[in-house]
């Protein structure tokens, strides 16, 4: 059964050839799967986008049970209660600023 798929070819010099190669392989792509990405003007994310997207995620979640954790807080002690305040409205801000990070990338 002959293939639907179509073949396009390029000629390149050796150089190139590594710059292509390193460049798929730093986004764990094939060179195929990378040339038909970067043709067809998909984002392409490096293994260390990724990688760097997964911790700011982890660091945002961890910030969100600091917070889940400051609010039981006040509920069981007033007399911090602006201290506490104060810090939650410095881990929203954060969270914020991460957030804005994480989707740059």
């Amino acid at each position: 059964m002959p293939s639907k798929k179509k073949v396009i070819k390029a000629y390149v010099s050796e150089e190139e050839h590594n710059k292509v190669s390193a460049t798929a392989k730093q986004c764990s792509l094939s060179i195929s799967a990378f040339a038909k990405a970067v043709c067809l003007g998909h984002d392409i994310k490096s293994r260390e986008d990724q990688q760097a997207r997964r911790e700011l995620l982890k660091i945002n979640a961890d910030l969100a049970r600091l917070g889940g954790l400051l609010k039981m807080w006040i509920l069981d002690d007033d007399k911090h209660r602006l201290d506490v305040e104060t810090l939650l409205k410095d881990l929203r801000l954060r969270q914020k600023e991460l957030c804005e990070k994480v989707m740059s990338l």
